[in-house]
């Protein structure tokens, strides 16, 4: 069965009627390229029967399709904010976005260490390990935590910048400004009033319309957006050759 179209005819139209169709075209080919890169199942058996290589293979699989699913589930839920004109959501699924990315730039950069002789296996095992399964919360007693989201970014971009051949800092920069958004500061705080200056009053946006500079967010998303598929793709390629056994 062919999946949905990412947006509604609604959200659609709302793209056009401000005039962000390049912006939009931008997230349906987004949407396509993960939607090519799905997969239905991963045959995992029983754990304590695999050998150690091949637990790492396959968490590898299982991390590159998990985070590909909720790349793929943010795009959509751009046109769900962008309807609802619930702009805190879309920074905060903008940022959400770049935290996928960041982490499947992290695990390039970590098989990539382990290719090199710059890591040892076990150290790359307990990594994509915990990245499936680890937990920071207290009802997960047993659980390891995953790796900091700064770390994969700082790491990610490491990654990024080798790849491109340029310094970019990509990630992080993403992640710090959407995070202006995403916590209670200034630039949130700006999207629930206008600064009235006749009276020098700040009126509440409770009713108000959409701004042009709302879709300046799903921009953002766009160039985690695009990044992704190239990474997922490079990760599938060196754990594929590095695992094997």
């Amino acid at each position: 069965m062919k999946p949905a179209a990412p947006f509604s005819d609604d959200v659609r139209l709302i793209f056009k009627n401000w005039k962000q169709n390049s912006l939009l075209s931008e997230l349906e080919e987004c949407h396509d390229q993960l939607l090519s890169r799905r997969i239905g199942k991963i045959i995992y058996g029983d754990p304590d029967k695999l050998s150690a290589m091949k637990r790492a293979n396959l968490n590898s699989q299982a991390l590159r399709q998990a985070l590909l699913h909720r790349a793929e589930c943010l795009i959509v839920g751009v046109g769900t904010t962008i309807k609802t004109k619930n702009i805190y959501g879309l920074a905060l699924i903008a940022r959400g976005h770049v935290e996928a990315t960041a982490v499947l730039a992290y695990f390039c950069d970590r098989i990539q260490a382990l290719i090199k002789g710059n890591i040892e296996f076990n150290v790359y095992e307990k990594n994509v390990a915990d990245a499936v399964m680890g937990s920071k919360h207290s009802v997960f007693p047993k659980a390891n935590a995953p790796m900091h989201i700064m770390t994969c970014l700082e790491k990610g971009d490491r990654y990024l910048d080798q790849r491109f051949g340029k310094k970019m800092g990509l990630l992080t920069d993403l992640y710090g400004w959407l995070s202006e958004f995403a916590h209670p500061n200034f630039c949130s705080n700006k999207i629930a009033f206008d600064l009235d200056k006749n009276d020098g009053s700040l009126v509440f946006r409770h009713h108000a319309e959409l701004q042009e500079s709302d879709f300046q967010l799903a921009a953002h998303l766009v160039m985690s957006a695009q990044v992704f598929p190239e990474l997922f793709d490079d990760f599938g390629e060196m754990f594929e050759k590095a695992l094997v056994g």
